[in-house]
């Protein structure tokens, strides 16, 4: 067990939360001119990041994707956040 999202929410979880993460990588290497023209959201990070707008929420065995409030991502990043989400978790 390497994730402790594992332990709680299991293996089935864990594998979809991973896949997730790396569809939102690839959805931030896509766009990386507009988050390297950003300002970083914290002082640890170089530039803005993908995961600066947006919360995955578990509660009774159902995760909710929302994206945070000023989050001001574009339209098209969003549709593709949203549709990664869905392919995902399988969600309607």
């Amino acid at each position: 067990m390497h994730d402790i999202s594992e332990y709680i929410y299991g293996e089935d979880y864990a594998e979809r939360n991973k896949a997730f993460e790396e569809e939102m990588f690839r959805i931030e290497e896509r766009h990386a001119d507009y988050f390297k023209n950003r300002p970083p959201a914290n002082e640890t990070e170089e530039h803005d990041r993908l995961h600066n707008h947006y919360a995955l929420r578990t509660a009774s065995g159902q995760v909710s994707f929302t994206f945070n409030q000023g989050s001001g991502l574009p339209e098209n990043i969003r549709e593709e956040c949203k549709q990664a989400f869905h392919r995902v978790w399988k969600y309607e």
